[in-house]
């Protein structure tokens, strides 16, 4: 599936809907996680591919401030998370080199998320730290971003790498 950009803007309520699908049909549900894996890390791949084409277009630098992006880093950050959840599920767990990588992407989500301190977001903040620790058998400690330039400059580190 191809998520459609329009006036130079990716359609967040369908990346969000496929994913939220995605998420209740192949993790939550009935637990295919290899066919979950697949559709969330092809979706990661296109927001990832939006997003270093708004870099180019903007020669390199973050992108400006405007309602968009808060929006984009929420729907990203979760992307991230599931994406490594999902990949969780499917790697052997006595592969540290594995583990390590994929709480590096739920560290990854964390500094992506935009406004942590809400509700909403302490809940999702638990799961994740909740998700880190089963994985690695030990406490961790998540670092938060403080402002919407620092999710930004974190997800263009990811973009950079994830191509």
């Amino acid at each position: 599936m191809s998520i459609k950009i329009t006036n130079d803007l990716l359609n967040l309520g369908t990346v969000q809907n496929v994913m939220n699908q995605t998420v209740f049909d192949y993790v939550d549900t009935t637990q295919k996680n290899e066919k979950a894996y697949g559709i969330l890390d092809n979706l990661l791949h296109q927001v990832v591919n939006y997003f270093n084409s708004q870099l180019e277009n903007n020669n390199g630098e973050i992108p400006k401030r405007s309602t968009y992006w808060p929006l984009f880093m929420d729907v990203a950050a979760k992307l991230v998370y599931f994406n490594g959840l999902t990949h969780a599920r499917l790697i052997d767990l006595s592969d540290k080199e594995a583990s390590l990588h994929v709480v590096e992407m739920y560290k990854i989500a964390v500094r992506c998320l935009p406004n942590p301190k809400t509700e909403e977001n302490g809940e999702f903040l638990e799961e994740i730290q909740k998700s880190a620790e089963l994985l690695l058998g030990e406490s961790i400690t998540l670092e938060l971003s403080n402002t919407l330039d620092e999710c930004l400059a974190q997800f263009k580190q990811l973009a950079h790498t994830y191509k």
